[in-house]
């Protein structure tokens, strides 16, 4: 699947990532003599939207390129040299979450909850005992190539949000994988620093529960309010309004983000869309115009966009709707908004959703 796909079926949808997931990734490829425009062509995948917050690509692809790109280099630890050259700021908003979290399990827990907007193929669960806990990662796309360097690609980048919200010198009691061993045990030793073990029940990070507790250094109570506004008060589940709220992000930038083209992409017709959107609870225009105070939120406070230009990225006519949207979402206009966000330290908020 590219984003030259007419269709998406519901399944399809849960087959996506950010392609903030592959920041990096064609340079690691160059750096061990491999050819990133190749690999990434050949995985389907749009090499302008490589590193792109705000543009998604199939979970599948971003596999088949790090997969790839392993048995084309004959690195068999490709994924865990991805991950040395990530960070949790690929995961947009998250990461300003995570890093503003009081403890580090309110952190984890931040983490978990929007992992899904992120992308919808992975999940992470969190499980507290008296004396260790575990931090879990699961890909959920059924049929799915080079796995085990997906989850080990996750698992290093796991291991650096630790050190992120822990210190430097973290780690773990003990890290588990699903997958059987692929590469030398002293090059997991080398990258995770403690135990590694293979064929476990769960792909995990295990790590003393006491942890859990401590606060976070350099908490900014600002951000953090203002990136669990920006990533929605409410949960959000995989169901049919999240889907709809995806296909804004792919839709609106080709001019193609009212109700009909979204019930043409998920292959139902319009009436069929606004009754399921009904039961859920939600409505189109709801999300929607949820999806345009995100969008305009994030692009106020992290660039310098013209008015007219922030206009046209949310899929308004002229800057006189953008106006009257920001006065009734905020009560003040675009240049307020931004003088505002700017003033409490934002100029960093990451590309929104």
């Amino acid at each position: 699947m590219t984003f030259g796909d007419a269709f998406l079926t519901l399944d399809d949808m849960a087959d996506l990532v950010r392609a903030s997931s592959l920041v990096n990734v064609p340079e690691l490829i160059a750096a061990h003599g491999g050819d990133p425009d190749a690999l990434i062509a050949e995985a389907g995948v749009d090499p302008a939207v490589v590193g792109d917050f705000n543009r998604f690509i199939s979970y599948t692809a971003l596999c088949a390129v790090v997969g790839r790109a392993a048995e084309e280099l004959d690195v068999t630890d490709f994924g865990l040299r991805v991950s040395r050259v990530q960070s949790l700021e690929m995961l947009g908003p998250i990461a300003v979450l995570a890093r503003n979290a009081d403890t580090v399990e309110a952190a984890l827990l931040g983490v978990i909850k929007y992992l899904h907007t992120y992308s919808p193929a992975i999940k992470a669960e969190l499980h507290t005992r008296p004396r260790e806990s575990q931090f879990t990662f699961t890909i959920t796309v059924r049929q799915l190539p080079y796995r085990s360097q997906m989850v080990e690609l996750a698992l290093g980048v796991i291991l650096d949000m630790f050190e992120l919200l822990t210190d430097p010198n973290f780690r773990p009691n003990r890290i588990t994988f699903r997958h059987s061993r692929i590469s030398p045990l002293d090059v997991y030793i080398d990258r995770f620093r403690c135990a590694v073990h293979f064929d476990a029940d769960e792909n995990s990070v295990i790590f003393p529960t006491g942890l859990l507790s401590r606060g976070i250094e350099g908490v900014d109570d600002q951000a953090h309010a203002l990136a669990s506004r920006y990533l929605g008060e409410q949960h959000r589940h995989l169901d049919i309004d999240e889907h709809v709220y995806e296909l804004l992000d792919k839709l609106i930038p080709l001019g193609q983000g009212n109700l009909v083209d979204v019930a043409h992409a998920l292959t139902v017709h319009p009436r069929v869309l606004q009754r399921r959107l009904a039961e859920a609870g939600s409505s189109f225009e709801g999300l929607l115009d949820e999806w345009r105070q995100n969008l305009v939120t994030g692009l106020l406070a992290s660039s310098d966009l013209s008015l007219g230009e922030v206009a046209r990225q949310v899929g308004y006519s002229d800057q006189s709707t953008l106006t009257r949207s920001c006065r009734r979402w905020f009560g003040q206009p675009p240049l307020a908004v931004r003088r505002r966000l700017r003033a409490g330290g934002d100029s960093a908020m990451p590309t929104p959703l």
